[in-house]
């Protein structure tokens, strides 16, 4: 065999030999294998869900509701459990679920908080369920939300209700292009928060998540507003960004300002002047919030075909800067950043949100939802099932489901 071919061949047979199966490159130095969970913790996570289950069935009153029937969120009390049931895997056959309908479709539309969680239990209801123990960060495509699917099995009955908690919401968003509590008294309103902010959104979600429209101004003039919500400069801070790829992770350093969200925007006098201090601290629970809402502005924009270069801009820096908060000051025990320390649950349920929707498996060096499991584990009643009363135990079922899912980026029509 003449020189030149015998070193080629062997060239060859070389390369057959070191390339990895199926033609994979090798993984880059520093990549990390990305473990699945362990069978001990997937299955503790499967067993802290029963009870949780258990817990809430055990708190449900004869007529299918939870906590107070004459509380002005009385839908909401009843709608959050009732999406907890859902997304743990309860059936819609189940007598509980059946009864938590019933009563919902006898109540009022009111207030911005029970609407949307009302819609979210709708559109819950029809989608395929994931099993209890798909608790892997990420969802492959084929069991993403489907809009069309799910709004093909919609009753009649469920379909006129998304359209009302559809054109509820809508009338809710104010001035500001956020939400308070109710509907404004006139379009001059601007009054608005976060949190009624973060729920009028998930809540338009859903109700794209079940195949209805929600035209682009909406979700526009809430990407505006929410820019007034987060700090306007913060500390230079590389954000430890991850990429998965055939099961390694690739780790890079994105440069980036630590800038969280506040509850409102309202500022008070300080000693650089009028309106100079914000009013509200910045805390987990909001910056979390900041975050889901921003990716869920996305989200719907990009559905719209309406997604300008600008906003894409300033909702991908404020993402990546909130994103920054939440890495340098992690915590799964507490609210952080709240002088009281309040709204822990509420703030463990955002942290899931937050995670899901930026596809995320850790913020900085965090398994964010590996160390919320532990805690929720660790903090269960072993007697009771549950970590309070329905609304606490709702979250926890919610953060340990990983009760986000992904959606196609299809566009939805009426």
């Amino acid at each position: 065999m003449p020189r030149p071919l015998a070193i080629a061949c062997s060239a060859l047979l070389v390369a057959l030999v070191t390339v990895p199966a199926w033609g994979a490159p090798p993984p880059r130095k520093g990549a990390k294998k990305v473990e699945r969970y362990p069978p001990s913790f997937r299955i503790a996570v499967k067993e802290a869900i029963e009870n949780g289950v258990r817990r809430l069935k055990g708190l449900q009153a004869v007529e299918g509701t939870w906590g107070d029937a004459k509380h002005d969120q009385a839908m909401g009390h009843t709608s959050l459990p009732l999406l907890a049931l859902l997304k743990a895997g309860v059936p819609t056959s189940d007598p509980s679920v059946k009864r938590a309908f019933k009563a919902l479709a006898q109540m009022k539309m009111q207030r911005v908080y029970s609407v949307a969680i009302y819609m979210m239990a709708i559109q819950a209801a029809h989608q395929p369920k994931l099993d209890t123990l798909d608790t892997d960060v990420g969802t492959k495509r084929a069991k993403r939300v489907k809009p069309k699917e799910v709004r093909a099995k919609l009753s009649k009955g469920d379909a006129q209700r998304i359209e009302d908690g559809r054109d509820y919401l809508l009338r809710a968003q104010n001035a500001s292009g956020l939400w308070h509590y109710d509907v404004p008294a006139d379009e001059t309103v601007v009054g608005h928060d976060l949190s009624n902010a973060q729920y009028g959104l998930l809540g338009l979600r859903a109700v794209m998540d079940a195949g209805f429209k929600v035209d682009a101004a909406a979700w526009r003039s809430a990407l505006k507003g929410l820019l007034l919500l987060q700090d306007t400069k913060g500390p230079k801070i590389d954000l430890l960004d991850h990429r998965i790829k055939d099961g390694y992770a690739f780790q890079s350093k994105v440069p980036a300002e630590e800038r969280g969200f506040h509850y409102t925007s309202r500022k008070k006098n300080g000693p650089k002047g009028e309106n100079t201090l914000w009013a509200s601290p910045v805390t987990g629970s909001m910056t979390s919030a900041g975050v889901a809402c921003m990716a869920i502005c996305q989200e719907g924009l990009w559905r719209s075909r309406r997604f300008k270069g600008q906003d894409r801009k300033k909702s991908t820096d404020s993402i990546r800067d909130g994103l920054v908060w939440m890495q340098q000051n992690f915590s799964v025990t507490e609210n952080i950043g709240h002088p009281r320390k309040a709204h822990h649950m509420y703030y463990v349920y955002g942290l899931e949100r937050m995670g899901m929707l930026t596809g995320r498996r850790w913020l900085g060096s965090h398994d964010w939802y590996k160390e919320g499991a532990d805690m929720l584990l660790s903090r269960q009643d072993v007697v009771r099932g549950g970590w309070g009363a329905h609304v606490a135990t709702s979250f926890g079922i919610l953060f340990l489901k990983r009760a986000t899912r992904k959606r196609d980026m299809v566009v939805t029509t009426d």
